[in-house]
């Protein structure tokens, strides 16, 4: 398609007009050469810390007294944790305590008080000191077997 324009009289047209779509001689790309000469960066290869976020907080469903829900695998994982903890479980109870204290520290729980509830037997006249000091007591007795 070729456009036709008037020139007015004593007007002389070169080749070096600049304008819209047309820089200047010195600014245009050379003959042989790209006007992207590196070219498209390559992707980012995805960090592993990044691979497991996003295992872990990929929803899931499960069910819980004849229904089904969904959550993420982070929630379910300490959920679980939390139920072997409750019947019984030491070994459960001291990773969740564990996480609760590192989750505490960098300041990324939601609620401030955790309770737990028939984990350890309860004795008459019991107080939450000797029960800890008994906790601790046992867990040193099966760490020297």
């Amino acid at each position: 398609m070729m456009f036709h324009q008037t020139i007015p009289r004593g007007l002389i047209v070169t080749d070096d007009t600049t304008g819209y779509g047309r820089p200047p001689k010195q600014f245009q790309f050379k003959p042989g050469r790209s006007g992207n000469p590196k070219g498209r960066p390559k992707r980012k290869p995805t960090a592993l810390a990044d691979v497991i976020k996003e295992a872990l907080v990929a929803p899931i469903q499960y069910r819980e007294q004849g229904r089904t829900r969904t959550t993420t695998r982070t929630e379910l994982g300490l959920k679980m944790i939390v139920d072997r903890a409750v019947k019984g479980d030491i070994n459960a109870a001291d990773l969740i305590l564990t996480v609760y204290t590192e989750a505490l520290r960098h300041g990324t729980l939601g609620s401030e008080m955790l309770e737990i509830e028939g984990w350890l037997q309860d004795f008459p006249e019991q107080t939450a000191e000797q029960k800890s000091q008994d906790v601790v007591a046992t867990s040193i007795t099966d760490s020297t077997r």
